[in-house]
């Protein structure tokens, strides 16, 4: 199968909300070189297979404005983007404000776009919607119905029917990624350790769902061979040429986070941008090259042959999770993680959140590190969870004061109680003191019974 015919529906104004409220100086990158991040879609975030962006286009309200982020007098006004996205090829659709509430209409429109591009004579792969607006869930259903894939990219939360239904489902950090080039060599980082999970027998619950709470791996180190600018043009091989001499030189297994930002100082930064030659993520791109005796890991590769096989982590097991907990994580996409992990996530984020200069993918990274210091090993997916949790709840990590352990345990326990209430799930009394308990909200805080976060507020 060639590249996937894809179409790609921006609704501005949900968008660019959601990204100025996680990470301003991040967002206005983003918006400001959308080229950037819809050219790195092509090959990133596609199961392998590639895309041909057929259609571009952004509907925007061009009277529409937000406060400027950084505090300065005057309102930062949509149409200053404008240029930045017809720069890039994508056709910009005027979306005028319909109502006293400011109601633009855009999702009306994706939405006869989208149902008209259904019935077209040009037959489209798949649909990318740049929103986190729940109604297009009957929207979803229907492009599913005439199967098509779809992508959602959401930047603020959003209902988990609505992720349920994509084929694919993209947050405020995975875009900010995108626009990134330093945080490319994390991302194939956190691409490898979903791989590798996958290649492990399944028994734990996953990176993308939390990992287990053993001490952090161990980062294997082998030296890099600096290549010359004449073998710049043959990437491909030098990929295989280096990997392979790591591979088999290698006295212990060796560390794939580790390896990967090798590669990518090594040969070039592109080789990510590019979909590792094709392959969709770093560790396919491995396993293409079929190495003698290769094993990997959620961390780790090794030869079979000649390495023992490294310690894993303590996975949490779904059937060491009280059920009560499983259809919370059901409901909000709470974090399956062991439960004596939540502590050290939350004085992670806070330790984080106290330097003062917050970034929104570092927030993730520094914290997972910071956590696994303390000898808890969790995914970034687990404290970009908790971030997003706290924004929503009025706890950004960028307040003035910064939010300590204890109302960050708070701000996630009233998150989770309100997208339950939100899904239909309405927990008792003791239900609530079971997810409390679970999160360990009394460990973090003096006073369980009081959720008081408003002296974290901008």
């Amino acid at each position: 199968m060639g590249s996937m015919r894809s179409a790609l529906y921006i609704d501005f104004d949900n968008f660019f909300g959601g990204l100025i409220a996680a990470d301003p100086v991040a967002a206005l990158a983003v918006i400001e070189r959308p080229s950037t991040w819809i050219n790195r879609l092509v090959s990133a975030h596609d199961d392998g297979l590639g895309r041909r962006w057929l259609v571009l286009r952004c509907y925007m309200n061009p009277g529409g404005s937000v406060p400027d982020p950084f505090g300065g007098p005057k309102r930062l006004y949509f149409s200053r983007f404008r240029s930045s996205f017809t720069q890039a090829g994508v056709e910009v659709v005027d979306c005028p404000s319909l109502t006293h509430q400011q109601k633009n209409g855009a999702d009306i429109r994706i939405a006869v776009d989208i149902l008209t591009a259904l019935r077209a004579p040009t037959r489209y792969d798949e649909f990318v919607i740049a929103s986190a607006d729940s109604d297009f869930t009957p929207l979803l259903q229907a492009v599913r119905a005439d199967d098509r894939r779809t992508t959602m990219i959401a930047t603020q939360s959003t209902v988990v029917a609505y992720e349920a239904l994509a084929d694919r489902f993209l947050d405020e950090q995975d875009v900010i990624e995108l626009a990134s080039v330093s945080a490319w060599a994390d991302d194939d980082e956190a691409a490898a350790d979903d791989d590798g999970a996958a290649a492990t027998d399944g028994t734990g619950v996953g990176v993308g769902d939390g990992v287990g709470t053993g001490e952090a791996p161990a980062v294997v180190r082998t030296a890099a061979v600096p290549v010359t600018a004449e073998d710049a043009g043959n990437a491909r091989e030098l990929f295989e040429r280096e990997v392979r001499r790591q591979y088999e030189t290698a006295t212990e297994p060796i560390n794939l986070a580790q390896l990967s930002s090798d590669l990518l100082e090594t040969i070039g930064r592109n080789l990510s941008g590019e979909g590792w030659f094709g392959t969709g993520s770093f560790v396919r791109a491995l396993q293409a090259l079929q190495l003698p005796g290769a094993c990997f890991s959620t961390y780790f590769l090794w030869d079979s042959t000649r390495h023992e096989e490294p310690a894993p982590t303590t996975n949490v097991h779904r059937n060491d999770i009280p059920g009560l907990i499983l259809q919370f994580s059901q409901v909000t996409n709470l974090p399956l993680i062991d439960s004596t992990s939540w502590p050290a996530v939350y004085a992670s984020l806070a330790a984080y959140a106290a330097r003062g200069d917050f970034n929104l993918t570092e927030s993730s990274r520094w914290s997972r590190d910071d956590a696994a210091d303390r000898g808890v090993s969790v995914g970034r997916g687990v404290f970009s969870y908790v971030v997003r949790a706290c924004r929503s709840v009025g706890a950004p990590l960028d307040g003035k004061p910064a939010p300590t352990a204890q109302q960050i345990a708070a701000a996630l326990l009233t998150n989770t109680l309100q997208k339950s209430t939100v899904a239909g799930f309405r927990p008792s009394d003791a239900e609530t003191r079971e997810i409390a308990t679970w999160l360990h909200y009394e460990d973090a805080t003096a006073e369980p019974a009081t959720l008081t976060l408003a002296s974290t507020s901008r």
